[in-house]
């Protein structure tokens, strides 16, 4: 009997896939756990999908952005608040970078620990889910024979007899009304006339063979797995702290924190454009441009 097996590595979260033209909507939903990091990556992602629409575009094509609940102007006061949130998150976040370098460290160990040792696992593990399919086989097939032998003995027995007629008098009312302890306590009483004796138990096991042991690769990759899950989740704490920063500093919710970030990149690699105009907005308004102008050397050490 075969079964397919397969490396188990931890996933990270993915975002929805965020489509922006010319900044004037968003399609998608940043995740609520994601830190200053995974909204950085996807603003800048967002911003290399539209660098080349903006620099074959002329001014009168350009979309005229229009402000929302969710994009919100950039003023020289928003601005400020998100430079404050990014100086403060460094400080909330220290250590994550390690945590992500263990994490990633684990992953890649994980990944060539099983591939080492593939055959092994998949081998062993088969052998000891036919054998726990045998164990389950023999035992119900012990206890389809007990209930066998309870029906023929169940009218002639007086001990059996006796035992299920006080069973009735306790819990049959109860169980009739639902009372899932009345219904155990019948359960209970009809699996000790009809549970698999010792001898039924020694029988499957000889039949069976001893369940196959755990290999050490598999003791490790449990570690591993482990490892990887705490480490996640102290990066997880850690960009919930990160969260609670943006919301303090800048002001704004976990949607409109990661519009302004890919606005901001947007911006940045326009500013770095071949087209690059201040007489063309394209999608930034007046007062944005020049607060954007204000801050630009913040922004783009902050943001990189």
């Amino acid at each position: 009997m075969s079964r397919p097996t397969s490396a188990s590595i931890p996933s990270h979260l993915r975002g929805c896939v965020v489509v922006i033209t010319c900044v004037a909507a968003i399609v998608g939903v940043t995740p609520a756990r994601a830190g200053l990091g995974g909204l950085m990556k996807k603003a800048k992602e967002a911003a290399q999908v539209v660098t080349k629409k903006l620099e074959t575009e002329t001014p009168a094509t350009a979309a005229k952005v229009e402000f929302n609940d969710v994009i919100l102007e950039l003023t020289s006061d928003r601005i400020q608040h998100i430079l404050a949130a990014f100086k403060s998150a460094d400080k909330v976040s220290a250590g994550r970078s390690d945590l992500i370098q263990k994490q990633t460290t684990a992953n890649y160990e994980r990944i060539q620990l099983f591939e080492k040792n593939r055959e092994a696992i998949e081998a062993v593990r088969n052998k000891r889910g036919d054998v726990e399919v045998c164990y389950h086989d023999g035992y119900q097939e012990a206890t389809e024979r007990r209930m066998e032998e309870y029906r023929e003995k169940a009218l002639t027995d007086p001990t059996i007899r006796e035992k299920f007629a006080r069973a009735a008098q306790q819990h049959n009312e109860a169980a009739a009304r639902g009372d899932s302890t009345a219904i155990a306590k019948i359960q209970e009483t009809i699996h000790e006339v009809t549970a698999p004796t010792r001898e039924d138990s020694a029988q499957v096991r000889r039949k069976c063979g001893p369940v196959p042991p755990r290999l050490p690769a598999e003791d490790r990759l449990a570690a591993l797995d482990q490892q990887i899950t705490s480490l996640g989740e102290q990066i997880r704490k850690i960009d919930e702290k990160v969260a609670e920063v943006q919301a303090a500093e800048g002001g704004l919710n976990l949607k409109q924190w990661g519009m302004a970030l890919e606005r901001l990149q947007l911006y940045l690699a326009w500013r770095q454009s071949k087209s690059y105009s201040k007489s063309a907005t394209r999608g930034f308004s007046e007062t944005e441009i020049k607060a954007l102008e204000q801050y630009l050397a913040e922004l783009q050490a902050a943001l990189g």
